[in-house]
């Protein structure tokens, strides 16, 4: 019964640890800044958005690609200039699509671009958007993203 109850009361005290660390992080952040708390991320939301689209790799890229296009109109809209920006993103969707955070690097052949301005930006399309998909668990996707996007769905 002692075993019971330290292991109820350790996985009760680990996930409360790990939801306080996730919680913590800002809602946008540098790569490599945060260490623990990006780890804690990783872990809460486990699931890839090709698990998300039913391991169909062309799914999980239009939808990928939908996102980058919306983000790029954002840009658009609010005048805020992204050509030639070239980062490395890992965005954590929450299970009904909404972003709960995005971690950006900016690739070395990146244009320079002012980090806050740049932060901001994620921070109000964040706050906008929502992905076309859901799933019963957290889940997210890391990969490079260069704008313009030129990358055109094709109809099969």
């Amino acid at each position: 019964m002692k075993v019971v109850l330290s292991l109820i009361l350790g996985t009760t005290l680990f996930a409360s640890t790990l939801a306080a660390q996730t919680q913590d992080m800002p809602a946008v952040f540098k790569l490599g800044d945060y260490e623990e708390g990006y780890e804690a991320l990783n872990q809460a939301y486990s699931q890839t958005l090709l698990e998300v689209s039913n391991f169909d790799t062309q799914r999980a890229f239009d939808t990928w690609m939908s996102m980058m296009r919306e983000m790029e109109e954002y840009s658009k809209k609010i005048r805020f200039d992204v050509k030639g920006v070239k980062v490395w993103l890992h965005v954590f969707w929450n299970e009904d699509g909404s972003v709960s955070h995005i971690g950006y690097l900016l690739r070395p052949d990146s244009r320079n671009v002012d980090a806050l301005e740049l932060a901001a930006f994620f921070k109000t399309f964040m706050g906008r958007y929502k992905l076309p998909a859901t799933s019963s668990k957290k889940f997210s996707h890391y990969t490079g993203a260069n704008f313009p996007i030129y990358s055109e769905k094709v109809d099969r």
